[in-house]
């Protein structure tokens, strides 16, 4: 059995980051450690999969990644999929057992916060396909909903009220936002 080196997990974040699985399966191969975070860190997977390089993810998994690793934020793969609107990544890690309510990190934030944030609608209606919880609120009491409304993600945002999510009290989210969304409800 190979030693696992630190020393080719900067390699392997460099080739998460571009997507070279080739390059990635080489410096496995010759032991380069799976879990190690880069210096801001991100594990191999969560970089791989911000990315969009799902040939990428699928080979680290394969090779034993943990679908769960964190990055020092405590957010998952799926977080950083669901964050890049990344549909094809966020589709194979929900196939693999990727939890989709996960909350477990210092923001309280799941997946489905993650997209609607960032307006990721196809992604937000995957994930709410997969049983993702339609108004989790992440640790200032937000919920996705009113994450997209305030980025005006207004089609991430008509998938969310479609699916049952409502508007935030405007002593919550103010006034703006509170009126806006009332209106497209």
């Amino acid at each position: 059995m190979l030693a696992v080196s630190s020393a080719l997990a900067g390699p392997l974040h460099d080739a998460a980051k571009t997507g070279d699985a080739a390059a990635a399966r080489q410096l496995l191969d010759q032991g380069a450690g799976i879990a190690h975070p880069d210096e801001a860190g991100e594990p191999a997977l969560l970089i791989a999969s911000l990315a969009g390089h799902r040939e990428v993810v699928a080979l680290l998994l394969e090779r034993g990644s943990n679908i769960e690793i964190r990055n020092k934020g405590g957010l998952t793969a799926l977080h950083a999929a669901a964050y890049g609107g990344n549909i094809d990544v966020v589709e194979l890690l929900v196939a693999k057992g990727a939890p989709v309510n996960d909350e477990k990190n210092f923001y309280r934030m799941t997946p489905l916060h993650a997209a609607a944030e960032e307006g990721h609608a196809e992604v937000v209606t995957l994930l709410l396909a997969n049983k993702a919880e339609v108004e989790p609120k992440e640790r200032n009491g937000y919920t996705p909903l009113t994450q997209a409304g305030w980025r005006e993600h207004w089609d991430a945002a008509a998938v969310l009220m479609k699916a049952g999510a409502e508007c935030q009290k405007a002593d919550l989210v103010g006034q703006w936002l509170y009126t806006e969304c009332t209106k497209r409800k």
